[in-house]
């Protein structure tokens, strides 16, 4: 699979051309469509409610994590491009550029009240964390997560 940039579909999920990751997509189903699309079957991982997958190429890896009826619950967009309506949240960004974006988009962002580090915007249901957050160093994006249970 060749580096695209994925699209953040707020509150359901993520897409690149027609390939969609959306709450609710059952596992199977996923796995099919991922490894249609070029990216490395998921190996069993230690945790069995989720799913790692990378592009060939390693550019592009994301998690997802499955509900108890094994349907798409949480989305972790941890490498690649990923963009909400062309302005990019994940690659070739820092979060000073994205906290601009979102100001001038009257887009909140808060301290996360969700998981243990980043912050939220709870307008596009999902969390952004700086590799500082994490403990590393830099403004640059970490990560970028969704899922159907943001509040």
């Amino acid at each position: 699979m060749s580096p695209s940039t994925w699209q953040l579909l707020p509150r359901q999920g993520i897409s690149c051309g027609p390939l969609k990751i959306d709450f609710g997509q059952p596992r199977a189903a996923l796995r099919s469509a991922m490894v249609a699309a070029g990216f490395v079957p998921p190996k069993p991982e230690r945790y069995q409610d989720e799913d790692d997958f990378q592009s060939t190429d390693k550019t592009t890896f994301i998690r997802v994590r499955y509900d108890a009826g094994d349907k798409v619950q949480d989305i972790e967009f941890l490498g690649g491009a990923l963009a909400y309506q062309g302005a990019p949240l994940h690659g070739g960004t820092t979060f000073a550029d994205v906290k601009k974006r979102f100001k001038a988009a009257k887009l909140q962002l808060r301290d996360t009240q969700w998981l243990g580090d980043g912050q939220d915007c709870p307008e596009l249901g999902i969390n952004i964390a700086t590799r500082e957050d994490v403990g590393g160093d830099g403004d640059g994006i970490e990560w970028v997560i969704l899922s159907s249970t943001f509040k």
